[in-house]
């Protein structure tokens, strides 16, 4: 049997809910900041179920049940995608905000398993943090921490080397 919504019905009884936030703060700032630096050329997706990015054809085996899990319960903080009508649909570049909660070893351990999975379909993944000294300046960096980039989004210091940069992956 099919219940339907009943939209007469008094809300007392419905479970209280609130208007949440679709994306953070750290994430709207980099949307922000590759906007300015990239332009409208690519899609700015928040939030993008990581099994969508490193799909699986259903003829493949099965996961390890743990790989599995996370597989499907992780999301990327935002995926760049091409923009236009015959584009690829298909990430370009990731970018993970990381915060101070990064810092833990078991969150470090579901990072480094995340850059495992975008590596193995060749999708690039950049790190952003807010450096904590001067909340002006942003570090753009690769997972091995290699390359590096820092940008103030004041004075626009280091936006030709974070082009450059974000040039390189894409």
């Amino acid at each position: 049997m099919l219940y339907a919504f009943d939209y007469d019905n008094s809300l007392s009884s419905f479970p209280h809910f609130q208007s949440g936030e679709i994306i953070n703060e750290l994430e709207t700032i980099a949307i922000d900041i590759l906007e300015m630096i990239l332009g409208d050329r690519f899609r700015y997706c928040p939030q993008v179920p990581l099994e969508i990015i490193c799909s699986r054809p259903e003829t493949f085996t099965r996961l390890p049940i743990e790989l599995w899990k996370f597989w499907v319960s992780s999301r990327v903080d935002i995926a760049l995608m091409e923009r236009g009508c015959c584009a690829s649909r298909k990430a370009k570049l990731v970018i993970e905000c990381q915060s101070h909660w990064h810092d833990r070893p078991e969150v470090q351990v579901r990072d480094r398993k995340k850059a495992r999975l975008l590596a193995s379909v060749g999708v690039p993944l950049v790190y952003l943090r807010q450096i904590d000294l001067d909340r002006r300046f942003y570090r753009f960096y690769t997972p091995n921490g290699q390359k590096e980039v820092f940008y103030n989004s004041i004075t626009q210091q280091g936006r030709t080397e974070l082009e450059a940069f974000l040039q390189q992956l894409l």
